[in-house]
């Protein structure tokens, strides 16, 4: 079966899921269609993901960016962090459990966690970047992967189990929506010695301090029980995945490597909130 056929069996499975994002009606697949009852039609790529935006992508997050996130994330950057969030998706009551991850660029994190599960699951991935959803459906089978925008997702509200936000932009309301009423979000936000070794060599010393204390009172803003995870470790670079680390980031962009890097710091926060 092409691709195009797998996308569109998979969105016909979970139609339920899914709304226009120009009338929120329901739809429904025809062929390698997905139409909605106002007749609003949105058609299937061949790589098998389906674009419900009908704006221009943004320029910087590019082809390049996100073939060297796959190589990277494939290279086990952040396994400690997708097996965390596995066991924290597994010990959460949901027999069969439907999870949307919200930015998920070239969608090496939901293919990872998901992979994971000792549970059944529908994953479906979502960004605004038309080349991170391509690169998805090019490596990823078995996803539902669509090009559309967090302030007017195609999905029906309070469908969802598991929302994943991770190292991405949040929009807390939307969120809120599509969480059925025992759902959780699960966001990971950087803190402050994340990637400081790319840092140390693009930024002024002024610059390299973060907190992501704003981040957390925005949350707490929204949700309040949270339950938060450290996750901070060293992983050992390897040589073949080197330059896709340093093009791997916006913080790089036209700028040179001066050193090579033989560990890089990851250091993040896994929130667990519940609707």
């Amino acid at each position: 079966m092409k691709k195009m056929e797998q996308a569109a069996q998979l969105i016909a499975q979970n139609n339920s899921l899914f709304c226009c994002p120009i009338c929120h009606g329901e739809v429904r697949v025809e062929k390698t269609s997905v139409i909605c009852t106002s007749q609003h039609q949105f058609d299937l790529a061949k790589k098998g993901y389906i674009n419900f935006y009908t704006k221009s992508s943004p320029k910087d997050y590019d082809k390049q960016l996100f073939e060297a996130r796959y190589q990277v994330i494939q290279s086990g950057m952040y396994d400690d962090v997708h097996q965390k969030i596995a066991e924290i998706i597994d010990k959460l009551d949901y027999p069969v459990a439907n999870i949307l991850d919200l930015g998920c660029g070239e969608g090496s994190h939901l293919q990872k966690i998901t992979q994971q599960l000792n549970r059944s699951s529908t994953g479906i991935g979502m960004d605004i970047a038309k080349d991170g959803i391509l690169t998805a459906a090019k490596y990823h089978q078995g996803l539902i992967w669509t090009v559309a925008d967090l302030a007017q997702s195609p999905f029906q509200s309070e469908k969802f189990d598991i929302l994943l936000n991770i190292l991405s932009p949040a929009n807390y309301q939307e969120f809120k929506r599509l969480l059925h009423t025992d759902g959780h979000l699960i966001k990971v936000v950087p803190r402050s010695n994340y990637l400081q070794e790319i840092r140390e060599q693009v930024m002024e010393e002024k610059q390299q301090s973060y907190t992501n204390a704003e981040v957390l009172e925005h949350f707490k803003q929204h949700f309040d029980n949270l339950e938060i995870h450290t996750i901070q470790y060293q992983w050992k670079v390897p040589e073949d995945v080197l330059k896709d680390l340093w093009f791997m980031t916006p913080l790089t962009w036209r700028k040179e490597m001066e050193q090579p890097i033989e560990r890089i710091t990851i250091d993040l926060d896994i929130i667990i909130a519940q609707k």
